[in-house]
């Protein structure tokens, strides 16, 4: 029973929590209350805290697991399921593969693909052996070969063939390994090999900065697409590379195509993003005391400014019938341009370049560099590291220095 005191306490015995008693009635309460600042758990003297059965379920895979690993503690788990209980003698064995097997047989007991199914039914084995046989590959049809290759085992233990013993306990292992890779490691490998695509791009960027292939660079981001996301503070859904806007004739001339089309997650508003190369120029020649942004620049603002208004005007007979949720009330424009650490040497070149970018109201303007610099901040969170850019790369292009360039200048 609960008194005044404790009456409107919420236990939650499946977090870890404090055993508490009510300073009122004296009942043990499951109590979990945060730490300083909502973190970790909050112990008081004369409390025992206490972790739930299986709230700490730790996993390779950092999407599953309920915690994050140290290195060492990384390394320990690997040889908690890999070795663990590896037997000392030759006489533990029987005991060994007894274990093996059970380990096999909860991976199918515990499996939705066997729902309904029971091991230990022989009128349910035809239909078990065809579901995992429709099912190759899975971590349950490596389950049952290790299980079948375990009985293998023990059959050539007692007829004392040690050749097809060790065979068999090979193989059986082999399994194994490929279960324990399919339950804790496939989904990490993957998530490795997406999270070097942006080491790859980075190091494209690496070489190939004096690249003036704009097909190169629709390419590159074509095949990552989140590079040019990077951009957006807001998510976005990748809709389409050289996507129609509109302009078409009835002779079907004419028709404007986008170099990218995003829209906005939330609200599905469209974005029309217009790349040019790392070596297209971003200033003209000196006038007057400052710099003019060059003809490349200002005409990649208005061509991404006239997709845009045959995007709004034409918006109706482009997503009809395209399947796709899209708006055109006001679309975003952004154009990728130039590489301003290597042209914006100077104060004066920079501040030329930032009043024309500011005042493009209706264009946002991103310099390959700040998109890469972008894209290694996000590399950085996952502490990813690319290999020093090779002599003669594009980052290594020989530069003129600040006092140089003012010089020139003046």
């Amino acid at each position: 029973m609960s008194c005044e005191k404790c009456r409107d306490v919420v236990e939650r015995p499946d977090l870890p929590h404090v055993v508490r008693e009510c300073e009122g009635c004296g009942r043990e309460m499951r109590v979990h209350e945060p730490g300083e600042h909502g973190r970790g758990l909050r112990v008081r003297p004369g409390e025992r805290p206490v972790i739930p059965a299986g709230w700490l379920n730790p996993s390779l895979n950092p999407l599953k697991g309920s915690s994050r690993f140290t290195p060492q503690g990384i390394s320990w788990y690997a040889e908690l399921i890999n070795v663990d209980q590896l037997p000392a003698k030759r006489d533990e064995m029987p005991a060994e593969i007894e274990r093996l097997a059970e380990q096999n047989e909860a991976v199918l007991r515990g499996s939705p693909l066997l729902e309904g199914l029971s091991l230990n039914d022989p009128s349910h084995f035809d239909q078990i052996d065809t579901i995992l046989e429709s099912t190759r590959g899975t971590r349950e049809w490596w389950a049952r070969l290790s299980l079948m290759f375990l009985g293998m085992v023990e059959g050539a233990i007692e007829e004392k063939d040690v050749v097809n013993a060790v065979w068999a306990m090979g193989c059986a292992e082999r399994c194994r390994s490929m279960r324990i890779f399919k339950e804790h490691l496939e989904e990490v490998v993957f998530m490795g090999q997406s999270a070097k695509r942006v080491i790859d791009i980075l190091r494209t960027w690496d070489a190939s900065q004096q690249n003036s292939d704009e097909a190169f660079w629709q390419l590159t981001f074509a095949e990552n697409v989140y590079a040019l996301s990077q951009v957006f503070a807001a998510p976005l859904i990748f809709i389409k590379d050289s996507a129609y806007v509109g302009g078409m004739n009835v002779d079907r001339k004419n028709a404007k195509f986008a170099d990218y089309l995003f829209a906005h997650e939330s609200s599905r508003e469209a974005v029309l993003v217009e790349i040019k190369t790392p070596v297209t120029k971003l200033l003209r020649a000196k006038y007057r005391g400052t710099y003019r942004p060059s003809a490349e620049l200002t005409g990649a603002v208005m061509q991404v400014l006239d997709y845009r208004r045959t995007l709004v005007r034409d918006q109706r007979s482009i997503i009809e019938g395209s399947g796709r949720e899209l708006h055109a009330f006001s679309p975003k424009c952004v154009v990728v341009v130039g590489n301003g650490a290597a042209e914006l040497a100077s104060q004066q070149k920079r501040r030329a370049f930032e009043d024309f970018r500011t005042n493009s109201r209706d264009v946002e303007i991103v310099t390959y560099d700040e998109l890469f610099r972008k894209i290694e901040v996000l590399a950085s969170l996952f502490s990813l590291t690319r290999p020093a850019p090779a002599k003669g790369s594009g980052s290594d292009a020989p530069q003129d220095s600040k006092a140089e360039a003012d010089h020139r200048e003046r």
